[in-house]
């Protein structure tokens, strides 16, 4: 089968159709952002889109050998830019996330989510089981993990590194562990928590938001307060976020409207609230679109990790459906007051070069294991 036949297989089909959409969704949510913040987020990330499709387009014809051969040191120069971050990395609300790079400013956490999935499948890949993992057999690819996400987590950015964790812990569920070392792995996390809430490895805002969220998923009206102010802030952006979702009601509301509404005091509306943006002016049938696009991508990346022959295909596809799946799912959990705030941005909808650009790149292999490789 040629490669022209594959992209027009029906799952190919869907797949680039939720790319496409949600591209258009997201630079027309962000014109409308631009009108009421007087920005112009939308020239910007649109020439951020466009260089994601064309990189995603060279992605797609890469010859996935050597990928794998350069993924290490990917992986090891996005590790050395983590550290750059917390020295040389500008600051933006308390956070050194960003590595200014001439008129640009790079994101190397975003781009790490890619190099996880890449490096774990390859690791996963080269080690084949034939029985479940073991603890004592996953040192290596906890180690891979670990190392960016406490480096993530130090900038802080506590939304992308639970990312992160997430998106590596997809891949080994799916290459399979044995159910003792799930129980006692899951026993070191909650224990490795408790200790980290207790000796202030989580920072008092991040507990803020925490706490701020329990309280509010309780209803007891009570309002914690960290000696930072930071709570109820927190609590005050969760809940004029929910507002504009809940005012959009079905249909949505006349963009003059939303305008003047309770939309124009969320805060952060191009970023971490652009759903609550989308969701005042499109209402709830809006959203059965958007959350529709994005459920259509994690299906299109778990339907080739599921018929895909190669099992470095199929893990990092599966890589891929929980980078995207993952940031929509803590995304919008947020926004409707489901999750505390952490942070985490909604792919592609939200502002940032480095977000779409990994997004993006992740369709591109997507498209490259439908294209060129051979299903069973």
């Amino acid at each position: 089968m040629s490669v022209l036949a594959r992209i027009r297989q029906p799952s190919t089909l869907i797949g680039l159709t939720c790319v496409f959409g949600l591209c258009a969704i997201a630079i027309e949510n962000l014109h409308f952002a631009d009108s009421m913040l007087g920005t112009t987020y939308n020239r910007t990330q649109t020439i951020w889109i466009v260089i994601g499709l064309i990189c995603a387009g060279v992605t797609a014809g890469l010859d996935m050998q050597f990928v794998r051969r350069i993924s290490p040191i990917v992986y090891q120069v996005l590790v050395v830019l983590l550290v750059a971050v917390l020295f040389f990395g500008r600051e933006i609300n308390y956070s050194k996330r960003w590595l200014e790079l001439g008129p640009a400013n790079i994101q190397p956490s975003e781009f790490m989510k890619i190099s996880i999935a890449l490096m774990l499948a390859d690791w996963f890949d080269k080690r084949r089981s034939q029985t479940p993992w073991k603890l004592r057999q996953l040192l290596m690819p906890i180690l891979l993990m670990g190392v960016p996400v406490a480096l993530i987590n130090r900038e802080p950015d506590l939304g992308t590194s639970v990312c992160v964790a997430l998106i590596a812990i997809g891949q080994l569920l799916y290459d399979g562990v044995q159910r003792r070392t799930l129980v006692l792995a899951l026993c070191v996390v909650l224990i490795g928590l408790g200790l980290a809430w207790k000796f202030d490895v989580i920072r008092d805002y991040q507990k803020g938001r925490a706490e701020t969220w329990w309280h509010a998923m309780q209803d007891d009206g009570q309002t914690p307060d960290t000696g930072q102010g930071g709570a109820n802030h927190d609590n005050w952006q969760a809940e004029k976020a929910l507002w504009a979702v809940g005012s959009g009601r079905v249909m949505g509301r006349p963009d003059d409207e939303a305008r003047a509404s309770v939309l124009r005091h969320v805060p952060f509306v191009h970023t971490d609230f652009a759903l609550a943006c989308f969701a005042e002016r499109w209402g709830l049938a809006g959203c059965l679109v958007l959350f529709g696009l994005y459920l259509g991508l994690v299906w299109w990346a778990l339907h080739i990790a599921d018929r895909a022959q190669e099992r470095f295909d199929a893990l990092l596809a599966v890589g891929i459906a929980g980078l995207i799946f993952w940031q929509f799912f803590i995304n919008a959990g947020m926004v409707i007051g489901l999750l505390p705030v952490v942070g985490v941005t909604l792919p592609l909808l939200s502002y940032g070069g480095s977000s779409a650009l990994t997004v993006l790149l992740g369709a591109g292999f997507l498209l490259n294991i439908a294209t060129r490789r051979k299903a069973r």
